[in-house]
């Protein structure tokens, strides 16, 4: 990855905490100041749009880095979907202490960004190459929650 596309992510992320902020204080305002409302809401907007402008930006500079982010973005999407679908009974991430990694029976090890698993050992399971994947609990050796 570039400089310029790693720069380029900085802002992005400064740009989404800042959004993330503006979010907040759109629920903290109460439902009769409907200007300051508009108000947040419109800088919201713009917030989106510079993300998607800087996000533009880097299909410019690196197209091949700008699909991988997509899939990222894409698979992240679906991570949180299923996650408030399923009941998970434990989560691993790469902050844990414990390694994100699944051990299949046919002998593969998976490394992972995160792995759920839920009330019927099955795992779900975001990798780095952006893929979201479903593994049934006969085919993985981590038994133990």
């Amino acid at each position: 990855m570039s400089l310029k596309v790693q720069d380029i992510l900085k802002k992005i992320a400064y740009i989404e905490a800042d959004l993330e902020i503006q979010k907040q204080i759109l629920f903290s305002i109460p439902s009769a100041d409907k200007d300051e409302m508009e108000q947040v809401i419109k800088i919201i907007a713009e917030k989106k749009k510079m993300v998607n402008d800087l996000l533009f930006q880097i299909k410019e500079v690196d197209p091949l880095e700008f699909d991988r982010i997509s899939k990222f973005e894409k698979a992240a999407a679906e991570f949180k979907k299923i996650a408030a679908e399923k009941k998970f009974s434990k989560i691993v991430t790469l902050n844990n202490s414990e390694p994100c990694t699944i051990s299949l029976t046919s002998g593969k090890n998976i490394d992972c960004l995160v792995k759920a698993k839920d009330q019927t050992g099955d795992w779900t399971v975001f990798t780095f190459d952006g893929e979201i994947m479903n593994i049934s609990s006969d085919d993985a050796i981590d038994k133990k929650v």
